[in-house]
């Protein structure tokens, strides 16, 4: 079965149409890295400034007992939503 101009016509259009679908996401998602990095850059830029080290602050441990405790509360508050959603639906 060959493929006539109009079909190759017809598939050229499609593929183009795609590429530039796809040009489009890869510029938005190259948008929103870059909004990403800026607001983590300015966070960072502000905990030094403040001397904040989060090395040694995260090496105490009382930091494990933080972790954990908001791991446990995350756990929970999902658990919740997911409860919620079942009740909802």
């Amino acid at each position: 079965m060959a493929l006539t101009d109009q079909d190759l016509a017809a598939e050229n259009a499609q593929l183009r149409e795609r590429v530039t679908a796809l040009e489009t996401e890869i510029a938005r998602l190259q948008a929103d890295t870059a909004r990403t990095v800026a607001t983590a850059q300015e966070t960072l830029y502000w905990f030094e400034r403040w001397g904040v080290d989060f090395n040694s602050l995260m090496a105490r441990p009382q930091a494990e007992f933080a972790r954990k405790s908001l791991r446990a509360l995350r756990g929970v508050y999902r658990a919740l939503l997911k409860a919620k959603r079942r009740i909802i639906a």
